[in-house]
């Protein structure tokens, strides 16, 4: 069976939504997972997200990448993020293990493969965290990756950026459940949109599948409870806003 890969990014402890990918990767047959980052923050599962992730990277099933908001679990980000995600972050420390916090510092921050780069925010400065939502941004992060295919996450919202004729990285919005042909001649940059957080007006969990023999890729939304996810957010105590993007996908 040819490889398919499962891409999933800003997880955000998010258990029923992460469930629910699992499940349709599983009946769509995805023999590989890469995690883009931002494994925590925002909802109420952190513990059970790290660990069924380091459970698949310890089988040889899957890799992962650290995000911004995984960072800030050892880093002092309260400068970075607004009150909602610093809130999430300082509730999430709460909730870890010391092995829990060991797992997220040692995720790396990029992984490059022959094809194919993956990284949490851009290949262009990752540490910077930059959002890819324009062509600019596209296009620094491919000159940067080098590699035809970038996969990322970060920016919560599923679009693919294409090299044109003239090297310039045109946004492209994708259709769920589309296939796309994405050859080899041109350079390309996925954003997988957010599992755990979606924010366009869609609150179905985001992520894609990408072949590499057939040169495909499809990205997915996923129904869930995601009304379950919410409470659980209130019942931890989180802000309200966060429990509230949940049910409305804004």
């Amino acid at each position: 069976m040819s490889e398919r890969i499962g891409l999933f990014a800003d997880l955000h402890s998010n258990l029923e939504a992460f469930e629910a990918c699992m499940a349709r990767a599983e009946e769509l047959g995805v023999t590989r997972m890469v995690f883009l980052g931002d494994i925590v923050g925002y909802n109420a599962d952190p513990v059970a997200i790290i660990e069924n992730i380091a459970a698949l990277i310890e089988s040889k099933k899957a890799i992962a990448v650290v995000g911004n908001h995984d960072e800030a679990v050892f880093r002092d980000y309260r400068n970075q993020m607004n009150a909602s995600a610093n809130a999430a972050i300082e509730w999430t420390k709460t909730q870890l293990q010391e092995s829990h916090v060991q797992f997220l510092k040692g995720l790396p921050l990029i992984i490059q493969e022959e094809k194919i780069c993956y990284v949490h925010a851009s290949a262009h400065n990752p540490s910077d965290w930059n959002y890819i939502t324009d062509s600019m941004s596209a296009w620094r992060c491919v000159q940067n990756s080098g590699k035809t295919y970038t996969f990322v996450g970060h920016a919560h919202e599923q679009a693919l950026f294409y090299q044109s004729a003239v090297g310039k990285l045109i946004r492209f919005a994708p259709h769920p459940g589309d296939e796309i042909p994405v050859l080899q001649h041109r350079q390309w940059v996925g954003v997988v949109g957010s599992l755990g957080q979606p924010r366009d007006g869609n609150p179905e969990a985001c992520f894609a599948v990408f072949e590499p023999e057939s040169e495909m890729l499809t990205f997915h939304r996923v129904p869930y409870d995601h009304f379950r996810a919410a409470d659980k957010v209130r019942r931890a105590g989180l802000p309200d806003d966060l429990a509230n993007r949940l049910i409305t996908g804004h």
